[in-house]
């Protein structure tokens, strides 16, 4: 069974009363799209409380608590681990390393997930309309990259090509397509046609795209689906081969070996192995909602509806774990020891230990967490509560102190 450490409220003393002084910001105009300001509406807001105190107590853990006036949606750290960005309805809030709001991005629309390049000099927002808007994160100017309507995108290891599933107009119709785009020129480079592209994953060399597709226009109840391998070089379509029934999500693991492939309708996951080409079938008890491989490949863990499963990469074995009401934030540790996931419903962090695969503590959160993000060097973790608009940053290291004093 899980550990439960309850805390207690944050007590006076730890929060920092009254307001943070305002820092001196430059306004910096965009390229292009939508325009790009550095400027804080009102004063930095970094605190130990919220504006309700009885829904906003902040959890012990917790070193710091932003209010950003809005839903969170998405929050992704930069590698460097000095900026913090989290997704709002209209806008991207940019969060230094001391916890205080220094830029707001504005967006055309919702913006649905946040991706950021290897070194951490682009940001790329998605927006719920399939458009897509490029940062420049060292002078925030931007442009945008896709106008929308994509239904998915995937960015290049390298960061120097997005690629964009969409439907085509054609003389014969409607016909899916991948788009290549120049990230740097802003321009599309080639067309792949693929029909009906639900999502797509890169594989971490950036030499093969693959995409996952089934027939939206069929009566059949559960279509077949299948897998679409598409050489980056040559843009040119390599293998098909045929997987479980309308999946919804694609992830390649981080070896390169396999992709795992989400079912949602048929509560399963369609293992690939990329070197032989089978396709395992492994079912689950639960609908899955995407998945995150550990950083040796040797496990992916799953967050359906209402629970989290791991699978075993080499046996696909499927062992579930009792973690809270339903998950929705899914992370790893950046050493693959850990996962962090945000219950929704019970307003908790699970933290699952990756070696034994069981939740060693289940952490207090504010409201309804739902976003999650783990720092580059560990020690940071920042929860976004989707209701009341603001990010927890809650300390490693004391989550790691209340796991041993539970079980002491």
């Amino acid at each position: 069974m899980a550990n439960r450490t309850t805390l207690t409220a944050w007590r006076a003393s730890h929060v920092r009363r009254g307001r943070a002084p305002r820092l001196p910001l430059r306004r910096i105009a965009s390229r292009q799209g939508p325009q790009v300001s550095e400027k804080v509406d009102g004063p930095d807001r970094a605190t130990g409380s919220g504006p309700n105190s009885d829904e906003w107590t902040p959890a012990e853990t917790a070193v710091a608590t932003i209010q950003v006036d809005g839903r969170v949606y998405d929050i992704t750290v930069r590698p460097d681990g000095e900026h913090v960005y989290v997704a709002r309805s209209d806008s991207v809030i940019v969060i230094n390393g001391r916890h205080h709001i220094v830029g707001r991005i504005p967006v055309s629309g919702p913006a649905k997930r946040l991706m950021m390049d290897a070194d951490g000099k682009q940001l790329f927002v998605v927006n719920y309309d399939g458009s897509v808007l490029v940062v420049d994160t060292r002078d925030y100017t931007a442009q945008t990259l896709l106008g929308g309507c994509a239904s998915d995108v995937v960015i290049s290891p390298d960061g120097r090509h997005l690629y964009a599933a969409h439907d085509q107009v054609t003389d014969g119709g409607a016909n899916g397509a991948v788009s290549v785009i120049d990230i740097a020129c802003a321009t599309s480079v080639a067309t792949v046609p693929v029909k009906d592209v639900a999502a797509l994953t890169i594989s971490p060399d950036g030499s093969r795209l693959y995409a996952v597709s089934y027939d939206r226009r069929t009566y059949c109840e559960y279509p077949a689906g299948w897998l679409t391998t598409i050489d980056t070089a040559s843009h040119a379509v390599v293998e098909t081969i045929a997987v479980g029934a309308r999946p919804e999500t694609v992830t390649a693991s981080p070896d390169g070996a396999y992709v795992y492939i989400t079912h949602y309708d048929t509560c399963s996951v369609s293992a690939v192995n990329l070197t032989t080409g089978n396709v395992t079938a492994v079912a689950l008890r639960d609908a899955p909602l995407d998945l995150v491989f550990t950083p040796d490949s040797a496990h992916a863990y799953v967050r359906n509806v209402r629970s989290l499963t791991v699978i075993d990469t080499t046996t696909n074995d499927a062992d579930e774990i009792d973690a809270g009401d339903l998950p929705r934030g899914l992370q790893l540790s950046p050493d693959g020891k850990r996962a962090y996931i945000t219950n929704f419903g019970d307003g908790t962090l699970s933290v699952v230990d990756a070696i034994t695969n069981s939740v060693a503590t289940t952490v207090d959160v504010p409201g309804y967490p739902e976003a999650v993000a783990v720092s580059p060097d560990g020690e940071r973790i920042y929860v976004g509560d989707y209701w009341s608009g603001a990010v927890a940053v809650i300390a490693v290291p004391t989550v790691r102190e209340l796991h041993t004093d539970a079980a002491s």
